[in-house]
């Protein structure tokens, strides 16, 4: 009996495409614009990397909760998608327009409201933790002038009742 022919993964597909003779339904892409989305994910790192270095200093968990904090504050409008190939653009269409005629006017002034919000209690707490560094260095700087005034000196007198070093 012969070996049987492999299954192919999708069976809708080829197993390969053909580089002369591509089919036209096969180089149809209906899905988002990689070109878009990756400029998106550029800006995000380059404001993320800017974040990062006016922050200054402090402690790595701090730093980047605050950074996480800041990228999440601002709250968008839904994207809306379909995953399904045929009928994706009619979906995304009706939704587009549901959302456009009777959701939109209550929906944006609470993102509005929200956005403000966010915005207000992420910048008052980077002010907080700011606050808190300051603080910290603060203390370990009087902690340490404290340990210079109490070491004993050699050059200051014995106190009373103590005998002089020889």
């Amino acid at each position: 009996m012969p070996p049987m022919p492999p299954m192919p993964i999708n069976p809708g597909l080829p197993d390969r495409l053909d580089p002369v003779d591509p089919s036209p339904s096969l180089l149809e892409d209906d899905g988002p614009d990689v070109a878009a989305i990756l400029d998106r994910l550029r800006a995000g790192v380059r404001q993320r990397r800017a974040e990062s270095v006016t922050l200054g200093e402090g402690s790595d968990a701090t730093r980047n909760g605050l950074l996480a904090l800041r990228a999440r504050e601002y709250v968008q409008e839904p994207i809306v998608v379909s995953h399904r190939a045929r009928f994706g653009r009619v979906i995304v269409f009706v939704r587009k327009a549901f959302f456009h005629l009777f959701l939109k006017p209550f929906f944006r002034p609470v993102l509005e409201q929200q956005n403000a919000f966010n915005e207000t209690a992420s910048r008052l707490i980077q002010e907080l933790a700011e606050g808190a560094e300051r603080q910290a260095r603060e203390i370990r700087e009087l902690r340490a002038r404290l340990a210079e005034l109490d070491a004993p000196s050699e050059l200051a007198p014995p106190a009373v009742g103590e005998p002089r070093p020889r």
